[in-house]
């Protein structure tokens, strides 16, 4: 006797979509000084819950009295294939040295929504 299956499109989606994804926490470095932590998809793009942070810059000529000021810019949240994604907070730190918070909300493949 012969045993035949038989796969039908919604149970082998379903059955896909169950299966747990399995994502890399990672530190990543880029050549402009930022710095990613978090998980990472199959082909190494941000993906699941993460934090970018981009490099710190000298405000100015070293030795200037404005040379102090330091400028970055922060984004602690979700990412999906790269992008910015789902809930997340985005920082920068302003001219006078205090960190603002420039949006903290819904993000749609990396644009903010505002409500």
């Amino acid at each position: 006797m012969q045993t035949q299956t038989q796969t039908h499109d919604y149970w082998t989606a379903t059955a896909i979509m169950a299966i747990p994804i399995q994502r890399t926490q990672v530190t990543l470095y880029d050549e402009d000084g930022s710095m990613y932590q978090g998980h990472v998809n199959e082909r190494g793009e941000k993906h699941g819950q993460g934090t970018l942070k981009t490099g710190i810059y000298l405000s100015g000529i070293v030795g200037d009295d404005n040379s102090h000021l330091i400028k970055w810019t922060e984004f602690s949240g979700n990412w999906c294939n790269g992008l910015l994604h789902g809930h997340g907070i985005m920082r920068r730190m302003s001219s006078n040295g205090v960190a603002e918070v420039v949006h903290d909300g819904m993000w749609d493949t990396g644009v903010p929504i505002h409500e």
